[in-house]
């Protein structure tokens, strides 16, 4: 049985796409196609390296893409956050400067290659098909009740990638509760900015972001409820320390916390 395409589920016959995970003007701008990429599977309890794989940055690549779909509304993203992106990785530009539109290419562009890079990353907890058949059908639409956030940062390095689905969760009864089916990160890194594609499956509670660390990009203008924490300063030897505390900084709330009868 042939494979399929992962965003229109489409069989995948004949001539396919295999969708470079860094795009490949990317791989060019940053000057990285020749470098090696880690693609590292770690416990959450304890950090543990389950999987250790190095791959050529421009053989890491997702072949479960189709023509139509890369060639299409794919390529339309790419063109269409091309400059926002080289200003942002640069640090030429402050997130905080960009305007509605701009916010909305750029959380498109991050939600589409956050789902090539889960697809292509060896954790293989990839996001529910329906939010790529979304995105595939809505001219690359983030799907519903999707958020996407952004930082930037110390630069770390040309490219760096996290998926781990932990949530401070607030307004339970045991601290930190598994997340429920469904519910996913998936944060990367290009120099100086950080993208943060996540999903919260239960509807009776919301993302809950950390004072100074999440931007919100996508929903525009959706009113984030805020926590403030201490935390330790970062280990700057740990050149993951930045993305991992953005990515797992970002919490869940109860509804029910805040509404009153």
């Amino acid at each position: 049985m042939p494979r399929s395409c992962v965003f229109c589920d489409k069989p995948l016959t004949g001539v396919r796409a295999k969708e470079h995970v860094i795009p490949q003007w990317l791989m060019d701008y940053l000057g990285i196609t020749d470098d090696k990429l880690s693609l590292a599977v770690a416990q959450s309890v304890d950090n543990a390296i389950l999987v250790d794989r190095k791959v050529d940055t421009a053989s890491f690549v997702e072949g479960r893409v189709c023509e139509k779909c890369n060639h299409g509304w794919m390529s339309d993203l790419e063109t269409a956050a091309m400059d926002i992106l080289k200003s942002l990785i640069e640090g030429r530009r402050n997130i905080l400067t960009l305007s509605d539109d701009e916010g909305t290419t750029l959380a498109k562009w991050a939600t589409k290659t956050g789902y090539v890079i889960s697809h292509a990353s060896p954790l293989k907890k990839t996001p529910d098909p329906s939010h790529l058949r979304y995105m595939k059908d809505n001219a690359g639409a983030v799907p519903p009740r999707v958020e996407v956030f952004s930082q930037q940062s110390t630069n770390t390095g040309d490219f760096r990638q996290i998926q781990r689905n932990q949530w401070p969760h607030f307004g339970e009864p045991v601290p930190n509760p598994a997340p429920p089916p469904g519910t996913y990160k998936i944060g990367f890194q290009f120099r100086s900015l950080m993208l943060l594609i996540a999903y919260w499956s239960d509807p009776k509670s919301t993302p809950m972001i950390s004072a100074g660390i999440q931007i919100p990009l996508w929903p525009i203008n959706k009113l984030h409820i805020t926590y403030h924490n201490q935390l330790p300063p970062l280990n700057m030897d740990d050149l993951m320390a930045p993305l991992d505390r953005f990515c797992s900084t970002l919490g869940v709330c109860d509804m029910d916390v805040f509404i009153t009868p």
